[in-house]
């Protein structure tokens, strides 16, 4: 007869903050490295999607991934989250061009899309409402300490090595976060199967990825596609 295993809490939790830190500290770090990236790739007018493509895939996502964390779980949804926010973290350190950056950027935003809602609810399902208010705490301070430490790592990785660590240094601590979450993280098995509403899920990630082309072309004064990507949201 074997031993039910156990959910070790603090080990997880340690678990859900290295996995979001590696999504709050892309908001910060990639921005300081931009300069160097851009000089070395070009592509400067387009280079404010590599800011807005991440954004937008992640909106997307979020949606996506919370609903399949409901039927197939929260830790294999996660799990993949994570291996694919690593894998778009190697791609966009080796890009060649700005036009590739974006793309990987793109993918690495789904990856997020799936960490960030699902670290979430794993908090919400180990920890009653009286707990969850530390436990906000310390996921707050995660994105307190990235906003400060992102900017200066990023500054002293552009000076001292390639940019493309910006995005290398995700890996290890991803690793370490996929680890703790395989060995200390334990559900129980998931009978229920619900359909996923994909054309709801296809025309919500057109509706925000219109909403994010107007808004990052009204920067540039591009009104003509402004107006289509506003016509084409509101439909």
């Amino acid at each position: 007869m074997t031993t039910p295993r156990t959910t070790r809490r603090p080990l997880v939790i340690a678990a859900v903050m290295a996995a979001m830190a590696m999504v709050a500290i892309e908001a910060t770090i990639v921005s300081t490295a931009m300069p160097g990236i851009v000089g070395e790739l070009g592509g400067l007018s387009i280079y404010a999607w590599v800011f807005s493509g991440f954004l937008l895939t992640q909106t997307a996502a979020t949606i996506v991934f919370g609903k399949l964390a409901d039927i197939h779980g929260r830790k294999p949804v996660l799990l993949i989250g994570i291996a694919v926010f690593l894998a778009a973290s190697f791609l966009c350190g080796l890009a060649w061009s700005m036009p590739a950056m974006i793309a990987f950027r793109l993918i690495q935003g789904i990856g997020a899309g799936a960490i960030q809602p699902v670290s979430l609810t794993i908090v919400g399902d180990l920890y009653t409402a009286q707990e969850r208010g530390r436990i906000q705490g310390f996921l707050a301070s995660v994105w307190a300490i990235s906003a400060v430490v992102g900017p200066l790592a990023g500054g002293f990785i552009v000076a001292h090595a390639s940019w493309s660590w910006i995005f290398w240094i995700n890996l290890p601590v991803g690793v370490v976060a996929s680890g703790l979450f395989l060995a200390f993280l334990h559900e129980g098995e998931r009978r229920e199967r619900r359909p996923v509403d994909a054309a709801g899920a296809a025309l919500f990630t057109l509706t925000v990825a219109a909403l994010m082309v107007g808004l990052t072309e009204a920067g540039e004064g591009r009104w003509p596609v402004v107006g289509l990507a506003a016509g084409v949201g509101l439909v």
